[in-house]
């Protein structure tokens, strides 16, 4: 697998399956995952301060604070492999963390497209009343009870729409219908990206 020359930030509404495009992407070109689902996961079992912080933020339906991940998308930058571009999963989803990514990639010279899977309400909480009892249980019982659904929406729809606002100001991102089967939704996410590329070469 050869690298793509640019990172890509793959973003979208809860339960949009984020992870499972982002896989077939890995799978696809050589990319090293920054997943910050995964490290909030790690932080809410974790027992410490920085724990202890998270299940009051994040184990509530609340964004996990800002400096946390900072810390974490500048450390994930920093130690990037030579041969891999990044695939940064679920993030930045706010604001100030799209801008300091966009802030450290612009000084390493670095390019980078952001996809935003969207998906409507009704689709949402079907998908993630599903999960939090299937195989996935374990992981997202946590967050998708149907009141903390609701909290995640509104929070999605006002933060990240503002994060979202912002790469589409600098031309960096591109939606991609969610409410379809995966393989469409595969096929329009690949499609994006060979635009990119092509686009990036000239």
């Amino acid at each position: 697998m050869k690298k793509l020359g640019f990172n890509i930030a793959l973003l979208g509404m809860i339960a949009s399956g984020k992870e499972t495009q982002a896989n077939i992407l890995k799978n696809k070109y050589s990319l090293k995952f920054v997943e910050s689902g995964l490290y909030v996961r790690n932080l809410l079992k974790e027992k410490s301060k920085i724990g202890d912080r998270a299940r009051r933020t994040a184990g509530k339906g609340k964004p996990l604070p800002t400096v946390l991940l900072q810390k974490f998308l500048i450390r994930e930058i920093n130690n990037k492999p030579k041969n891999k571009d990044l695939l940064f999963l679920g993030t930045p989803r706010l604001k100030p963390e799209a801008q300091l990514v966009k802030k450290i990639l612009t000084e390493r010279k670095e390019d980078f497209l952001v996809l935003y899977i969207d998906l409507p309400d009704k689709e949402i909480y079907k998908r993630s009343i599903k999960r939090s009892t299937g195989n996935m249980r374990e992981i997202y019982k946590v967050f998708d009870t149907k009141k903390l659904i609701g909290i995640r929406i509104k929070w999605h729809k006002d933060q990240v729409g503002k994060t979202v606002k912002y790469f589409k100001s600098l031309k960096k991102l591109k939606t991609i219908n969610g409410d379809q089967p995966i393989p469409k939704v595969t096929r329009d996410i690949l499609k994006a990206v060979e635009e990119y590329r092509k686009l990036a070469r000239n």
